[in-house]
């Protein structure tokens, strides 16, 4: 019932980011550090632990958290350095294991099944893991052991910041030890969810367990058997080592409203230019484009569109762009506060052009390659 056996392990890095900052800057250790943009609307990509202390957590909008933290030092972000930091814990991993799937800059999975015959055991490796990152890059992540990847990262959060959680346990052992935890901590479970459970009395993954897989299903239908098997750490899925990309997008949130829809069409058309300059360099073609609008009173709309022939071509997805702007009604149009380009149902192949198509997709990849070499030149 739960799969092929594994040992899996989730590695988080604590704070990563403001750690990161204090690392670099000795002037910011045990000081309450915000990483983020401090003017207009920016928001909280990270705090340190001694900022959390005072409610500060990430996503909150820079102004709240300075409210409650007036004394932190606010950081501009380096993801330059952060994804060097990234590369080289990434050089730690790969000592122990080639199955690793990375969730972001900070975490990762690692099946450490078939090391285990070289290294001993699970906790040997996570203590190495831990050790050579504190030693060698002076930062500090948490790790949780577990049969699946579901409970290592249940595992890893446990008890942060710098610790270390073996959750690989026998079934009747593990559903013991997640029975207290709040449905909260399972994958999927968001605000909705969350209210819908504890209305019918399901509060703990415990209350899930007794309820049983038949009442689950009867009170939330597909999804309920789907937490009842979370409740019980159950998790077939394997680590992904090559996962492909299913979209690629950009956003931007404006420090103020804009109604200049003129001023929009160009912040989508540079949008699309970074777009396609991604898929270009990972071999990608797009077969759905999509516009976002987010208004000033927060109501958000999209607007997508399919195209007969999957594209990577920089022209193309500006047309596009601005095609799907044009789409929203004068009467629909006010101040807006973000706007976003993506394309999304990606794949590796370009389609089947048609009769008269070949020459034209030849010049626009020909300028294509023109952009992409002056871009990586001059930025």
């Amino acid at each position: 019932m739960g799969g092929p056996a594994r040992t899996i392990l989730h590695v988080d890095m604590d704070a990563f980011y403001a750690s990161v900052e204090q690392r670099d800057d000795p002037t910011l250790l045990g000081r309450p550090v915000l990483v983020g943009g401090r003017e207009g609307r920016g928001v909280v990509c990270a705090a340190s632990y001694e900022a959390r202390a005072f409610g500060c957590r990430s996503a909150m909008p820079m102004s709240q958290a300075m409210r409650l933290c007036p004394q932190a030092a606010v950081v501009k972000p380096d993801f330059a350095r952060y994804t060097e930091a990234s590369r080289a814990i990434r050089g730690v991993f790969e000592r122990y294991s080639p199955e690793i799937e990375p969730l972001s800059l900070d975490e990762a999975f690692i099946d450490v099944t078939a090391s285990l015959a070289l290294f001993g055991t699970a906790r040997r490796i996570a203590e190495e893991i831990r050790a050579s990152v504190r030693a060698e890059l002076r930062l500090t992540c948490s790790v949780g052991i577990a049969p699946n990847k579901f409970v290592a990262k249940i595992a890893s959060d446990l008890e942060k910041p710098d610790a270390l959680v073996d959750l690989d346990l026998a079934a009747d052992a593990l559903g013991a030890r997640l029975a207290p935890l709040a449905v909260e901590r399972m994958w999927g479970v968001g605000p909705v969810a969350a209210e819908a459970l504890h209305k019918r009395g399901y509060r703990v993954f415990g209350d899930i367990q007794r309820a049983g897989e038949r009442q689950l299903v009867e009170d939330f239908a597909d999804v309920g058997a789907h937490w009842w098997r979370l409740a019980h750490g159950l998790d077939d899925r394997p680590v992904e080592t090559g996962r492909a990309a299913k979209s690629v997008g950009e956003e931007e949130t404006f420090p103020e409203d804009i109604v200049d829809r003129a001023e929009i069409e160009a912040k989508l058309v540079a949008q699309a230019d970074e777009v396609g300059r991604r898929l270009r360099a990972k071999g990608l073609f797009a077969e759905t484009v999509q516009i976002k609008i987010r208004f000033s009173d927060f109501e958000t709309h999209t607007h997508a569109r399919t195209l007969s022939t999957p594209s990577d071509h920089t022209h193309e997805l500006r047309q596009h762009a601005r095609e799907l702007l044009a789409s929203f009604a004068r009467r629909q149009w006010r101040a807006v506060r973000l706007c976003g380009f993506s394309a999304s149902k990606v794949t590796n192949a370009p389609g089947q052009l048609g009769l008269f198509d070949g020459a034209k997709r030849e010049r626009l990849a020909k300028l294509d390659d023109l952009r992409d070499r002056i871009h990586d030149r001059f930025g």
